[in-house]
């Protein structure tokens, strides 16, 4: 129950035909689409967005980056290779025997073509995409899904050679990359120092709205006969910050609790996600980091940094040593980099990075609950 392919998929056609308008018009070659954990951004790309690029007569090629973050660059790269070997050609013998000789004399040499695969990925790196584009005359659309992994990457130019490959091969190469992590894709995008600076557009992913809630109630009463009140389950979907996929599920959750509340379906939804990956996440986070989130969840309007808040963290985690704004701004960061929290652009402001951590942590919040 815990997947958004559970039930059926809301198209986003107009997205679409934006992107198609976007990477045709001759003002871009490349997009990036930031959007929290289980928003749909993988879904939109996997039912709409190849499916339609195959329509335009274009070839696309999908990578998803976050299967292979302990090492992006080489998953890159031997993704691209795959692509290319695909169709035999980049493909190299792994062994490659020559003989010369006369009479009972020979010389004999072998040449291996298997290599240290960390061994000149930036070279790698262009062959693989050039190879990709140069395989006919048609547009290709390459899609890199959780694209951030790479402000992590263990080579500096290696995002460096990507870029001025790209723009070698533009406009036959078309790029998509989404990411889930704001500050980890500003850091490569928008930051004047960032390796792919303006070399991508941004467009954020438009939250669903009413029609994708009609269209759950609607699957409700297909399913199972019983007509479900859209007006509520939009409230619900407002309580759950309008995450599809906790939308969907909820619906499933109505559906096996046999009633049309969709009320009902949240409370067993909430108490599924206690028992599952909010709860671990929650336990694991040291006291002052429990603090802070839980301030975030609560909405509170009290900034982070402020003497007020530094205040109430000394009293109520009853240290000897004060939380100044710094010891604070030390716990953020830290949480920023293992992705609890992230920037919302403006100086100073953070929310939770999971949704699914700030709902489960607002439902149990009383004040500051620490434990």
């Amino acid at each position: 129950m815990g997947s958004q392919d559970s039930i059926r998929y809301f198209p986003r056609k107009d997205l679409v035909e934006t992107i198609h308008g976007l990477l045709t018009s001759g003002l871009t070659h490349a997009l990036t689409m930031f959007a929290g954990r289980r928003m749909g951004k993988t879904l939109f790309v996997k039912q709409e967005l190849l499916p339609a690029a195959e329509t335009w007569r274009w070839r696309a090629y999908y990578i998803d980056l976050w299967v292979r973050r302990d090492n992006p660059e080489l998953g890159l790269v031997e993704e691209l290779e795959g692509f290319v070997e695909q169709k035999q050609t980049l493909k190299k013998p792994d062994k490659l025997l020559a003989k010369a000789g006369y009479g009972s004399t020979g010389i004999q040499a072998e040449w291996s073509g298997a290599s240290n695969p960390e061994i000149d990925l930036q070279g790698r790196l262009k062959r693989a995409m050039r190879a990709l584009v140069g395989q006919g005359n048609e547009s290709v659309l390459l899609v890199v899904d959780e694209f951030q992994t790479l402000a992590a990457g263990k080579h500096e130019d290696f995002v460096s050679t990507f870029r001025a490959t790209m723009q070698e091969l533009q406009p036959q190469l078309k790029l998509f990359f989404t990411g889930s992590s704001r500050d980890a894709l500003n850091s490569m995008f928008r930051k004047r120092k960032a390796p792919l600076f303006e070399s991508a557009m941004p467009l954020p992913l438009p939250e669903l709205g009413a029609d994708f809630v009609e269209d759950r109630a609607v699957i409700f009463q297909e399913i199972t006969g019983k007509s479900m009140d859209a007006a509520e389950l939009g409230k619900v979907f407002n309580k759950i910050a309008r995450v599809p996929m906790y939308l969907n599920q909820i619906v499933l959750h109505t559906m096996v609790s046999l009633t049309a509340d969709p009320w009902e379906g949240f409370s067993l939804w909430r108490k599924a996600l206690g028992d599952q990956g909010a709860h671990e996440q929650w336990v694991k986070l040291k006291p002052v980091d429990k603090v802070i989130v839980g301030h975030l969840a609560s909405k509170q309007p009290i900034s982070l940094f402020s003497a007020e808040f530094s205040a109430k963290v000394t009293k109520l985690l009853g240290e000897e040593k004060p939380y100044s704004p710094q010891r604070i701004q030390t716990a953020v960061n830290r949480m920023v980099k293992n992705m609890v929290l992230a920037p919302k652009g403006e100086a100073g402001e953070y929310e939770i990075e999971d949704r699914a951590l700030e709902i489960y942590v607002a439902a149990r919040m009383q004040g500051f609950l620490i434990n």
